[in-house]
């Protein structure tokens, strides 16, 4: 049988048992042990935010938005330590600035804070509240993507990692005279793929040549199968996702008239990014659409072997990830994902191969084009945008 529970207000308490405040707390300590001072933690939270913010508004005063949202966020007593760590960094930044020269991030975030990943822009850095910074003193408008980002910090002097991140190209034409445009030319010259850093990319921007249509793709696997069936259209990879290297290479492109497809997985994470293709850049999708879908479905078995050996029915039998969780339905959740890797989809998107050796077996292709689900569109709105 469950208890069930009164609350009584206190004032009702002490009248009916005709206590004091102080007689009734010692009787209910004597049962139930020590009562914290409640009030008095009251007080001391009260002073510490006052004490934090009063410091914040000295030290930040002219970072309206960046003190508002380090506000928004409040102030927790286990977190109160990590908050004026916090609020003290980016009081050093603040102070350091206008710096003499550029420097990188890594070395802002080591003489600030002591760590030198500690502003990383990523989930796991305090990034975010240094571009915010920057954005109050230049008075401008925040950044909507992570090359915006990186554009904003390098105009008060910081500059983010530029050289591990890259985009892959094969045969992307140039037609300027920077070292970029050379290491285009060079490599479209000998036919192999060359990796552009962001470095490349903002310090050296190349005049692409707009004379052929580029396929942008997901997966590094379908530029190498692009080099083995020895393909000479332009082809770019954006490895999964749209990183600030991928943002200023698709940007360029985009003022260069560069007329540019993508195709991408037929899954959560690919039909977003292409969504975000869409309205950003202007690119459509190829090969992303219901008979795609219903080729791939209607394709038959992946691979079969002699028994006792299986065969793998298709189209897709492992589930992708997006961000690290698993995906394992298709874009609208109502089906397998495609995976770029299947034979229909390379074979479309390259051409087909008579010497491919995994080909789809000559089996008969299955009646699933009935039950085959329908793939959002791009064009709908329903999608969301991954960097928004």
């Amino acid at each position: 049988m469950e208890r069930s529970i009164t609350v009584i207000p206190v004032q009702r308490v002490l009248r009916a048992l005709t206590m004091t405040p102080n007689e009734l707390r010692e009787v209910v300590e004597q049962n139930v042990g020590t009562i914290p001072p409640l009030a008095e933690a009251r007080r001391r939270a009260a002073q510490l935010r006052e004490d934090i913010w009063g410091y914040t508004a000295t030290v930040l005063a002219d970072t309206p938005r960046l003190t508002a949202r380090l506000r928004a966020g409040g102030v927790v007593d286990d977190k109160a330590d990590d908050l004026r760590r916090l609020i003290d960094a980016l009081a050093r930044v603040r102070a350091a600035l206008p710096l003499s020269r550029p420097a990188t991030l890594a070395r802002i975030s080591h003489n600030c804070a002591g760590d030198p990943h500690y502003f990383d822009l990523n989930d796991a850095g305090q990034g975010s509240r240094l571009v915010l910074l920057a954005a109050d003193l230049l008075d401008a408008p925040l950044p909507d993507t992570p090359a915006a980002e990186r554009a904003l910090l390098a105009r008060v002097g910081i500059v983010a990692d530029s050289l591990s991140q890259t985009v892959l190209l094969l045969n992307v034409g140039a037609k300027g005279d920077g070292p970029t445009d050379r290491a285009l030319r060079l490599a479209r010259e000998d036919q192999r793929p060359v990796h552009l850093t962001l470095h490349d990319l903002t310090a050296h921007p190349p005049t692409l040549d707009r004379a052929e249509p580029w396929l942008v793709v997901e997966n590094p696997s379908v530029v190498h199968e692009a080099l083995m069936r020895g393909i000479r259209t332009p082809i770019v990879c954006t490895s999964g996702t749209l990183t600030a290297v991928d943002h200023v290479l698709l940007g360029l492109a985009h003022t260069c008239g560069v007329p540019m497809e993508y195709s991408g997985d037929i899954d959560t994470g690919g039909m977003n990014i292409a969504a975000a293709m869409l309205r950003r850049y202007e690119v459509p999708s190829r090969e992303m659409d219901d008979d795609t879908r219903r080729a791939t479905w209607g394709a038959g078995v992946l691979s079969e072997g002699p028994p006792p050996v299986p065969a793998l029915p298709g189209p897709a039998c492992a589930p992708s990830t997006t961000n690290g969780t698993p995906n394992i339905t298709g874009a609208n959740n109502s089906g397998p994902v495609i995976f770029q890797e299947h034979p229909v989809v390379l074979d479309r998107l390259l051409g087909p191969d008579p010497g491919d050796p995994l080909s789809l077996p000559n089996s008969q292709s299955r009646d699933w084009h009935s039950s085959v689900p329908t793939c959002p569109s791009v064009q709908d709105g329903a999608l969301t945008d991954p960097l928004s």
